[in-house]
């Protein structure tokens, strides 16, 4: 079990502000079965980790309870970390909203765990939240939030993946290139990723000496 970070509704109802007033129309339905997180890990370094959490606290209410109000403050949650991940990286943020709210609920889940990491320092070799990651221990502890089992080892990681376009990838979707695993943010050359040692875990773009050759795959099929 990870160690819970608990956010103040008062951080809930604020971050829930930030986003879209009208939820999409994906948002009325119970989404696809997705597991809830064993608890929300402690925060990166980085303000939006703190948002991250508030999210993946909504949907474990709402999966637990079926609570509609933790449904809609998980979606405005989500579209306003969308917004602010497409600030920072120079992208259309309807876009990333909508890429966001189209991934199937375990994608988005993973997704969102990865961001509750956001300012942890590299770390060869690990995968604790909260005190370091490589980038395959991300990938790793961020997919298994949604209750997948993903081996600690890139190329294994999206050799076990179902291979996806760049077309077709969700946001959550594994980016991949010998030496490195990222998760894709659903738009453009958009990742999150822990880089090497004397970074944190961030959001960037695929190497442009690699765009032409990453790999996509799907860890859940």
């Amino acid at each position: 079990m990870t160690i819970r970070h608990k956010v103040s509704a008062t951080l809930i109802a604020a971050a829930a502000t930030l986003g879209c007033a009208a939820l999409p129309a994906s948002a009325s339905a119970a989404p696809a079965a997705a597991h809830a997180p064993s608890g929300v890990a402690i925060s990166g370094r980085d303000g939006l980790a703190a948002y991250a959490n508030a999210a993946l606290d909504s949907w474990a209410s709402y999966a637990g309870t079926g609570s509609t109000a933790s449904l809609d403050t998980f979606v405005a949650i989500r579209d306003s970390i969308a917004t602010e991940a497409a600030r920072r990286l120079g992208l259309d943020a309807g876009a990333m909203r909508a890429a966001w709210a189209k991934a199937d609920t375990s994608h988005q889940v993973a997704l969102i765990a990865a961001f509750t990491q956001l300012g942890t320092p590299y770390r060869r070799n690990s995968s604790k939240p909260g005190i370091g990651f490589d980038c395959s221990g991300l990938t790793s502890w961020s997919w298994a939030q949604a209750g997948a089992s993903l081996f600690h080892q890139s190329a294994t990681q999206i050799k076990t993946a179902r291979a996806v376009t760049r077309d077709t990838a969700q946001a959550g979707d594994l980016v991949y290139y010998p030496g490195h695993v990222m998760l894709y943010l659903g738009v453009g050359n958009a990742i999150i990723h822990a880089p090497y040692t004397g970074r944190n875990v961030e959001l960037s773009s695929i190497s442009k000496s690699k765009v032409n050759s990453a790999r996509f795959g799907n860890p859940i099929g």
